[in-house]
């Protein structure tokens, strides 16, 4: 099997290439207010560059490239005295609202104002009646105790409870140590701290303390993706200074990295989800991707959903999960992106260099299939949307863009597709491309809740095999409801759910089932070859 481009390993990068990325402390908010969307409507024969989503000017597509770059420059001058409210996501311009996750969003519906990010359960404090009933809370604050983010309620009103939390770290470290985690009746305090940072998780969810760390590793990872590591910098001069003024219309990310978080079997596992697609036309996209390259361009990625369609790199940076995660979580977070516009705004990979921003060309090219071009310089909007243009018409050419579309309206396959008795689910990992494969939930795990205790119940089985302490090669558990077993070898994990009554040898044998069906299949499940620049 070969090794695609989501390799967890992490290249150098040269020296020119990290000089083009570098950000100082200084530059970020200017660079952050300089996103703009360049919304091209299918009956207008303009473009609308979108500017702190206030201000905006409109560039004719019959105007020639230097006139179009001149009318941009004008606007990147006026950058420097606009700046964004922090409520504000789109422009006055823009018909169709923002819709968001239930559980923490809401969109204000006035006509007569800019649309504005509304999260639910803002009201709360920690004195409110409802707010211990929630099940996993997850703060971030200063080491100067100045709030920077609550999953729930209004960071300003939280200031007393995050001084609190605060003090604790603080204690803690005044006896030369850390303050890891604690329980208190049957809720879990985590903490971690990231330089000047500290990510607090207050769970009685049950999970395990390793995956409670993990999630604040990534709600730091995606503030790192909106501001660059060159936010130490600016506590390292200001203390006391107040992040929430930089991460202003940030918190929809956040909100639905945290709820992602609940249920996304790739966040546990670190890998990706890829699009079930038939081999030969996976491998029409990566030509079709391959036809539209450019000095400037660094990634190709093709999106349907949460799931990976394809993927072009260059042949020395690999792309590693945790920052495909948040690019996806970036671009499916708002819904700004849905509207088949171009957009065109900064975005740090963590993993990849957290120094600085890559510049991201995002379109979706068909209902919830988006296509991603990511690139080093500022100034080649026009030239990625000129790439853009050259791949979408090799995906009608060769049928491709409708093979997608079917195959992400498809249902997931079956457990029964497998023909393996006694099997009720499944987890595959190959550690090789860090993707995965899963069947779709059928009974017994149609309900919501059956499929949070599944869940859980491999957040478990994952601890049992990659402890810090005498991690388990295989591990089996019998409960009332179910067996599991799990796998781990050099090559792959896996995670098998079978009947309470099935006995140890059958579950053995069906897991080597599992093994050779997934074997014929993996050219449709996984991205096998994965072609580079």
């Amino acid at each position: 099997m070969m090794s695609t481009d989501l390799n967890a390993s992490s290249s150098s990068i040269p020296f020119d290439l990290d000089e083009r990325l570098a950000e100082s402390a200084e530059e970020i908010e200017r660079k952050r207010s300089s996103t703009f969307v360049a919304e091209i409507g299918e009956n207008e024969h303009a473009q609308v560059l979108n500017l702190d989503r206030n201000e905006t000017l409109v560039v004719d597509n019959e105007s020639s490239d230097d006139e179009r770059r001149e009318k941009l420059g004008k606007v990147e001058e006026k950058e420097v005295i606009v700046r964004r409210p922090r409520s504000s996501v789109v422009s006055k311009k823009r018909d169709q609202s923002d819709h968001e996750d239930e559980e923490s969003t809401d969109i204000s519906r006035d006509p007569n104002e800019p649309e504005v990010f509304r999260r639910k359960y803002q009201e709360e404090d920690s004195s409110h009646p409802n707010w211990p009933l929630h099940k996993k809370h997850i703060f971030a604050l200063s080491l100067a105790g100045k709030p920077i983010y609550s999953r729930y309620g209004d960071e300003q009103n939280l200031a007393p409870f995050m001084g609190a939390l605060t003090a604790m770290v603080s204690f803690v470290q005044d006896l030369n140590d850390n303050l890891r985690y604690l329980e208190a009746g049957e809720h879990r305090f985590v903490f971690v701290v990231k330089g000047s940072i500290i990510f607090v998780g207050v769970s009685r969810t049950d999970e395990p303390i390793s995956n409670l760390v993990n999630q604040l590793n990534y709600v730091h990872a995606q503030i790192i993706s909106i501001l660059t590591a060159g936010v130490n910098g600016i506590f390292d001069r200001k203390p006391n200074y107040d992040l929430r003024s930089l991460l202003g219309g940030a918190d929809r990310f956040l909100d639905s990295l945290s709820s992602l978080m609940d249920h996304d079997i790739s966040f546990l596992l670190n890998s990706i989800h890829c699009l079930r697609l038939d081999a030969s036309v996976r491998a029409n996209i990566s030509s079709v991707l391959q036809t539209a390259q450019h000095p400037d361009l660094l990634y190709s990625i093709m999106i349907a959903g949460h799931q990976l369609v394809n993927l072009i790199r260059p042949k020395k940076y690999v792309l590693q999960p945790g920052d495909m995660h948040l690019i996806m979580n970036f671009v499916h977070a708002s819904t700004a992106f849905r509207t088949g516009n171009e957009s065109w705004t900064p975005l740090c990979l963590p993993k990849f260099n957290d120094s600085g921003f890559l510049h991201s060309y995002v379109c979706f090219i068909a209902k919830d299939i988006c296509l991603l071009l990511l690139s080093t310089k500022q100034e080649c909007f026009y030239e990625l949307s000129s790439c853009k243009n050259i791949i979408v018409q090799g995906l009608n050419r060769t049928g491709a863009l409708e093979s997608i579309m079917k195959a992400y309206e498809r249902p997931d396959y079956s457990v029964g597709e497998l023909g393996v008795p006694g099997l009720l689910h499944f987890l595959y990992k190959s550690k090789g491309t860090c993707q995965f494969t899963c069947p779709r939930f059928e009974a017994p795990y149609t309900e919501r809740k059956e499929q949070k205790r599944l869940f859980r119940m491999y957040q478990r089985a994952h601890k049992k095999t990659h402890g810090i302490k005498n991690p388990h090669k295989v591990y089996y558990q019998v409960s009332y409801l179910e067996t599991i077993i799990a796998w781990v070898t050099a090559g792959f994990e896996l995670f098998a759910v079978f009947g309470p009554m099935e006995p140890k040898g059958n579950c053995i044998k069906s897991c080597n089932e599992i093994l050779k069906w997934i074997k014929n299949e993996e050219g449709n499940l996984l991205i096998l070859n994965s072609p580079v620049w």
